[in-house]
């Protein structure tokens, strides 16, 4: 099946995928085994079982065999992951000497990028940065919850990591420093038993969809997320702090949020969570859209902050309210393009699909790439003949271009907003993840298939908008509107509920 050919029968039999899985949930037990279950979350790049679905995929294989081989390798990976978990919670006990000044009332929950703190010799929490500073100001008494990203494979970079916190001045709290004995008797009881568990979800084989989840079901087995089983540790510690009254947690509702939510709201019924979703998301996404069987299940948060009201869901549990673009403030200052001159390339997360791109636009000029900030630009090399590359900021790179060229970026929302065109290039392997939604489509972007698509649709959105400039402007404006919230103090202080701080404006 080729992307095209995938791409249609996404659309074609989306909503039976959804209702197929969604009653499996349904009626599956509410445990935590059942919530970071890879295959009911839907996550396509954690599941095999979305691809497999749209593309009709038949399967013969032995599932007890299966069942047998991916365990063997599941308990290797996560019995090593467990000694690293151990020794992480060593260093912390030995290097991390920072005590905090006040209780713990309002936290924020947030990753802490290893790599890039070591690096820089400072925490940086990016995500939020423009936040922090308004809560500074109204006096906020916050704690920030720190996940440490990127320490699997070497726990030992801890050891610089927190001797940064410690000069750190805020308040700061990381999971290491709730855990005992038993938290760790019941992380191997976990990891031992998972596997097991997730056998009852089983289906009796009456249609080829049944057959095609239980396998998706075994292999899934690999995609078991570690950190889900510790933030479940985590959320149950937690919970038991009757200080608590809420937790604003970076979202995308992965299954380390969901473990984390369940331990807390399954424990504590005074703790209000709150996701913050401050991202550009994708619709084939699906783990991310949170809705009432999830808060059913104790998954949930009880609100959810979106970065615009297009992604507002109506829901009649979940609450859904429109957040702040903090991550995208630059887009409500940018001056417009000053030179439709260069064609700008977006590297994506997703390495296959960058390569698969960068190789199709070889033949375009004035080529400027861009690369994701957590991919390793070396292995682009041999690719990247004829183009320049650079790390300037994106609003930068928008000033004197005149077509955007991405694939599974949220930038791609950016360009159109700020009045640039855009192609999307359709993923060769897997659901395309594409931000942009029917609006403007044909006229200010596109979706291309295949390598000899790209020409035609840079042609014709060239065309476009050479002849049509006053409705560029008006999509480029409805985007804008419905997919950004300015980062304002006033807009913050309503995300952060400091009563104190409006009263003051």
């Amino acid at each position: 099946m080729n992307p095209k050919q995938l791409e249609q029968s996404y659309q074609e039999m989306k909503q039976i995928f959804h209702t197929y899985l969604n009653s499996i949930k349904k009626n599956s037990q509410k445990d935590i085994y059942n919530i970071i279950n890879p295959t009911l979350i839907k996550n396509p790049y954690s599941s095999e079982f979305p691809k497999n679905f749209f593309m009709s995929k038949q399967t013969t294989n032995n599932k007890k065999i299966l069942f047998f081989k991916v365990c063997f390798k599941y308990y290797l990976k996560n019995f090593y992951l467990f000694m690293t978990y151990l020794i992480s919670s060593i260093l912390y006990k030995i290097y991390y000497k920072k005590t905090r000044v006040n209780k713990l009332v309002k936290i924020i929950d947030v990753f802490g990028l290893v790599d890039n703190t070591n690096k820089n010799n400072k925490f940086e929490e990016n995500y939020l940065k423009a936040a922090y500073e308004v809560l500074d100001k109204y006096d906020t008494k916050y704690t920030i919850l720190i996940r440490p990203y990127g320490v699997s494979k070497n726990p030992f970079k801890l050891k610089q990591f927190f001797n940064i916190l410690n000069k750190d001045k805020r308040d700061l709290l990381l999971e290491y420093e709730l855990l005992n004995f038993k938290d760790f008797l019941e992380l191997l009881f976990l990891i031992v038993v998972y596997p097991f568990k997730l056998l009852r979800l089983i289906q009796n084989e009456d249609q080829d969809i049944d057959k095609l989840f239980n396998y998706s079901l075994v292999e899934d087995i690999k995609h078991l997320s570690f950190d889900s089983l510790t933030r479940y540790l985590l959320g149950k510690n937690l919970a038991k702090i009757q200080t608590i009254s809420q937790i604003y947690s970076w979202s995308e509702f992965q299954v380390i949020e969901r473990s984390f939510n369940y331990a807390i709201r399954d424990k504590n019924k005074n703790i209000e969570l709150i996701a913050l979703q401050f991202y550009l998301n994708y619709e084939i996404y699906f783990n991310s859209y949170v809705d009432d069987l999830d808060y059913d299940m104790l998954s949930s948060p009880h609100k959810v902050m979106v970065n615009g009201k297009y992604n507002i869901l109506k829901r009649k549990k979940v609450k859904y309210n429109l957040g702040v673009s903090l991550r995208y403030k630059e887009i409500f200052t940018f001056a417009g393009i000053k030179k439709e001159k260069n064609i700008l390339i977006l590297g994506s997360y997703i390495e296959a699909d960058t390569k698969y791109m960068l190789n199709s636009v070889k033949n375009f000029e004035n080529i400027i790439f861009k690369n994701h900030p957590s991919v390793n630009i070396s292995q682009y090399t041999s690719f990247l003949k004829n183009m320049r590359v650079s790390n300037e900021n994106i609003y930068t790179l928008f000033k004197e271009a005149k077509l955007v060229i991405g694939t599974a970026s949220g930038s791609s929302v950016e360009a159109v907003a700020c009045g640039l065109s855009v192609i999307i290039i359709a993923s060769q392997n897997n659901l395309t993840a594409n931000p942009l939604v029917e609006e403007g489509k044909g006229k200010i972007w596109d979706i291309a298939f295949t390598e000899n698509e790209i020409n035609t649709l840079y042609n014709k959105l060239m065309d476009f908008r050479k002849n049509n400039k006053e409705e560029i402007e008006k999509i480029s404006q409805w985007y804008k509107d419905n997919f950004f919230v300015e980062p304002t103090e006033k807009n913050i202080i309503k995300i952060f509920d400091l009563n104190n701080g409006i009263d003051m404006i």
